[in-house]
């Protein structure tokens, strides 16, 4: 996933923790802020859509988190084309997702995903 995707900051992760709504999935809890101001980019094909991952050392190893975040923005970056613009989304998985197959993962976040509104209804 391209730079321009992640969120960055403390203070960015606060208030998305913080003024953002909350949804849970089997093993995945998303949380995500519509921001109200739409940045002006000089590439017209990035969206204003920035994603950052929360993890915490009851998931394991750090191989096994850095596996964990591989498959985020693996499916992050598949799903992009099809999220709403304009969102700042903060992905923590739990403790169920160390043993998900890639499949099973990628389903519960589509799933979340498209609770939350982050997906455009038309897939």
């Amino acid at each position: 996933m391209k730079k321009e995707y992640s969120l960055k900051g403390r203070r960015a992760y606060n208030e998305v923790f913080t003024r953002g709504k909350k949804f849970r999935g089997r093993t995945v809890i998303v949380f995500h802020l519509k921001s109200k101001f739409e940045e002006k980019s000089n590439n017209s094909a990035i969206k204003n859509i920035r994603i950052g991952i929360s993890l915490s050392r009851k998931l394991g190893k750090a191989h096994d988190r850095n596996r964990i975040k591989r498959r985020i923005r693996a499916i992050c970056y598949e799903l992009l084309d099809n999220m709403n613009t304009g969102i700042s989304i903060i992905i923590k998985p739990g403790p169920g997702s160390r043993e998900m197959s890639f499949e099973e993962f990628r389903g519960d976040l589509v799933k979340v995903f498209k609770n939350s509104g982050i997906l455009n209804e038309s897939d």
